[in-house]
């Protein structure tokens, strides 16, 4: 017998949410207006660098599925970053050490850090941690 709608979306809910509490802060905030435009940023400015084996550009403009652990790695880590529960030298580091090391990534390291804002959050919009 099927569940009623109102069940199967409790289920649904209930299932997600130890889920959504594991993902990086900018997955989960769906307000995340200033860190989504840092990355927009990031997308079009630092486009002809490289994180590893992955253009810039290419690879912020076509996504990623989750099973890019590169990709997921490197957004939860700019997330940190851009919300400054990290400082610049650990990101660079985890960075770097996720992604081949820090000479190879240089130019896309150094292109990432001069866009953040000055004046960035220290938390999405409506979270608080």
């Amino acid at each position: 017998m099927p569940l009623p709608r109102v069940r199967l979306s409790a289920v649904t809910f209930a299932l997600g949410l130890p889920l959504a509490a594991c993902a990086p802060d900018s997955v989960r905030n769906f307000e995340a207006k200033g860190f989504n435009q840092y990355v927009d940023r990031i997308q079009n400015t630092c486009a002809d660098t490289r994180l590893g084996t992955h253009a810039v550009g290419e690879w912020l403009r076509t996504g990623s599925d989750e099973s890019d652990s590169e990709y997921v790695y490197w957004l939860d880590q700019t997330s940190r970053l851009y919300y400054q529960r990290i400082d610049v030298p650990a990101y660079r580091a985890s960075i770097a050490g996720a992604m081949g090391g820090d000479k190879i990534n240089a130019e896309a390291l150094d292109c990432i850090v001069r866009l953040l804002p000055p004046n960035r959050p220290y938390r999405p919009s409506g979270v608080a941690w």
